[in-house]
């Protein structure tokens, strides 16, 4: 008779930026699944914004803030998750969120040593595909491709804003990528989830082109770290396509008028933007996302006692950041 694995399972959410991966991780937390679950989300930018906008749970948030997850964010995750292991109250499943700029092989990689890989199970790598915007996306980093070569379930995402010859096209060309992958169809992320967690798909074979010690240690050492570069060395990475991000945060208000106008004349190169906004005259606590030239900005309850502040991380390529700044600042209330 086989023997059960009683070791915690664990998925990998990558996919390009705006993607829908919050969308799909806060969709997993909120669905009645039973599961106690632990999460761990890698941001790219220099202000923490990404643990806020997991909403509506009480599960276990853990933040590895500003760097490139296959060096220093890197041993950052393996203590993070040896920590969550070393609680009494331990999750039944872990869910491990990566910036859209990141590779998931060197996360993936994490969870092959022998300290994880006797507590924790590989199950899947999810790679979260938005429909309306591939081609785009596939231009904008060759980071995408590799997101999507290593899914072994590739979620393609906001099929509702393009029409059905388009899925079908794009369908064809990820099978021509990744033909080992499951492909479901989504909107707004909803998939059923006995489709995603706890399916046994990953294959390390697959991944590491056969697994042997030697191809895993390329993946070991960044020619960064190997320099001593370490928190800001994420950028280096990024050079050859000019991709940078503006973070900017303060705490007083943003004119709603302005902040308009603003966002009526965003200047180039930004592709996506995401955030906490405190808007004069709003009571409410906005969470803003930007893709593309689609933007939001959707209330999350009122702010209460808690202090008001706006944070905000936009990202892009060639981006003028002294003038970003500068008119941002434009948009704040004087009080």
């Amino acid at each position: 008779m086989e023997q059960i694995d009683q070791r915690i399972p664990a998925t990998i959410l990558t996919g390009a930026l705006g993607s829908g991966k919050t969308t799909l991780l806060n969709y997993i937390l909120q669905e009645n699944h039973g599961l106690k679950v632990a999460v761990i989300v890698n941001e790219f930018g220099e202000i923490s914004i990404d643990h806020h906008l997991v909403v509506g749970t009480d599960e276990e948030v853990v933040e590895l803030a500003n760097g490139c997850i296959c060096c220093t964010v890197r041993e950052d995750l393996q203590q993070a998750v040896e920590k969550i292991l070393e609680r009494e109250d331990r999750p039944e499943y872990l869910l491990v969120e990566t910036t859209g700029l990141a590779d998931p092989r060197p996360v993936a990689q994490t969870f092959l040593i022998d300290e994880l890989n006797e507590q924790v199970r590989l199950d899947a790598i999810v790679t979260v595909i938005d429909a309306s915007r591939f081609s785009e996306n596939l231009e904008l980093s060759g980071t995408t491709t590799d997101q999507i070569l290593a899914g072994d379930i590739l979620i393609l995402n906001k099929i509702d804003l393009v029409s059905s010859e388009t899925v079908g096209k794009i369908k064809e060309e990820l099978y021509d990528l990744n033909p080992a992958a499951r492909v479901l169809d989504t909107v707004n992320a909803r998939v059923d989830l006995r489709l995603l967690l706890d399916v046994g798909m990953f294959q390390l074979e697959r991944l590491f082109g056969g697994g042997s010690e030697g191809e895993l240690l390329m993946l070991e050492d960044c020619p960064d770290c190997a320099f001593g570069v370490e928190h800001n060395h994420f950028h280096s990475h990024l050079q050859d396509d000019e991709i940078s991000s503006v973070s900017f945060a303060s705490d007083r208000p943003l004119d709603y008028d302005r902040f308009g106008e603003f966002m009526g004349n965003l200047p180039g190169g930004i592709f996506r933007g995401k955030g906490i906004l405190w808007i004069e005259g709003y009571d409410e606590k906005l969470i803003f996302h930007l893709v593309g030239d689609r933007s939001q900005a959707v209330a999350n309850g009122e702010w209460g006692r808690e202090p008001r502040y706006t944070k905000l991380v936009l990202i892009g390529k060639r981006l003028n950041r002294d003038d970003i700044l500068c008119k941002l600042e434009s948009c704040l209330v004087n009080v």
